[in-house]
Order: structure tokens, then C-alpha cells, then sequence
């Protein structure tokens, strides 16, 4: 593991992603619910431009680093980048066990939206059955119903969304894991 600045106009290539290999990986530190960079201590950089990450040769040791660090500091968040910097979502987000149920990509934020979703559709019936009773002369409940349904929709939608965020970072660690593999393979290969 090495601290590296991310901005520092003197290093050559200047983009801090130009730095990793392909099975490297870089980890940048925030406060959860913030985008303010801190350190890994959780202290915030007196500048902008002072702000650091950490490079780490695997995967798996940033992952080691991160758990233990946002139980030490349980307001911190750790976001894992490849190669490819933050042109893509990070590979792995680390929060604190109790922080991780308020995220919105969360298994509980997924079931919170479900069932709100299902209140919504259930709740719009009764408006319909409520508008064709009265011969359809009646314009609120019909609109209120048709914009719970649109709502329950779209809640259904950012659920699938996610599972699908989620697939993504899935086949993207995947990756990256193979990456580190060839790469140590070819590293015992020309010792």
C-alpha cells in the first residue's frame, strides 16, 4: 500500500489512474453521505488539491484495509477504483455495518421501494373502482390512481436498476480478479 496525491502537477503521467497497473487498484476515502474527500483517518484535506488515495496491488488487500478501517472509523466510506479511475462506478463501496442499511443501493432500501411500489398499486385501485362507480365523471381520483401507478413504476424500475449496478460491479470484479491472476501467473513465470 502507498499514499499517492491525486493532484500533483509534477508527476508524469499527471492522471493519478495512469499510475496503476491493470491489477492494481486505488482506494479514496469520503465520509458516508458526503463527497468531500477525507483521509483514511477520516480527516478531512485542509485543500482540495491535498486530497491522496491509497494503491494497493490487490483486490482482496484493499478490501482487507477498508473493512477494518470503517470499523475504526464507522463514518468513513471507501471507494475501490480500477485502472480505469472513476470513468466507471467504483468496484467495491465499504461502509460501516451501520451505515451500509441507509444506502440507497442497499438489499433494505431495494425492499423499502418494493413494498411502497405494491401500497401504491393496491392504494390506486380502490381510486379507479371509486371514478367507474361514479360513471368515470370523476377527474381526481383517476388522475391521483394513474400517478401512483406511474410511481409504483418507476420505484420498480430503480429496483431493476440496481440489480442490474449490481451485476455490472459483479462481472467487473471478476475482472479485475482474473487480471491479478494472469498478472501474478506471469510474474512466477519470469522469476
Amino acid at each position: 500500500m502507498r499514499e499517492i496525491k491525486v493532484y500533483d502537477e509534477g508527476r508524469i503521467p499527471r492522471d493519478w489512474n495512469a499510475l496503476l497497473k491493470p491489477s492494481q487498484c486505488a482506494v479514496f476515502f469520503r465520509r458516508f453521505g458526503s463527497e468531500t474527500p477525507v483521509s483514511s483517518d477520516g480527516v478531512p484535506f485542509a485543500r482540495l488539491r491535498d486530497s491522496t488515495f491509497l494503491l494497493f496491488d490487490s483486490l482482496g488487500e484493499a478490501q482487507a484495509f477498508c473493512d477494518a478501517r470503517v470499523q475504526q472509523v464507522p463514518d468513513l466510506c471507501c471507494e475501490v477504483f480500477d485502472c480505469k479511475g472513476k470513468a466507471q462506478p467504483p468496484l467495491l463501496v465499504i461502509v460501516n455495518s451501520k451505515n451500509a442499511s441507509k444506502d440507497e443501493l442497499s438489499a433494505t432500501a431495494v425492499r423499502k421501494r418494493k413494498m411502497a411500489a405494491i401500497v401504491l398499486v393496491l392504494g390506486a385501485l380502490p381510486l379507479f373502482w371509486w371514478d367507474h362507480k361514479a360513471g368515470g365523471s370523476l377527474v381526481a381520483p383517476t388522475y391521483i390512481g394513474f400517478t401512483m401507478i406511474l410511481t409504483a413504476i418507476r420505484l420498480f424500475f430503480w429496483n431493476r436498476g440496481r440489480k442490474e449496478h449490481g451485476e455490472e460491479r459483479e462481472k467487473r470484479i471478476q475482472e479485475h480478479l482474473l487480471l491479478e491472476k494472469q498478472e501474478s501467473g506471469n510474474a512466477k513465470l519470469s522469476d
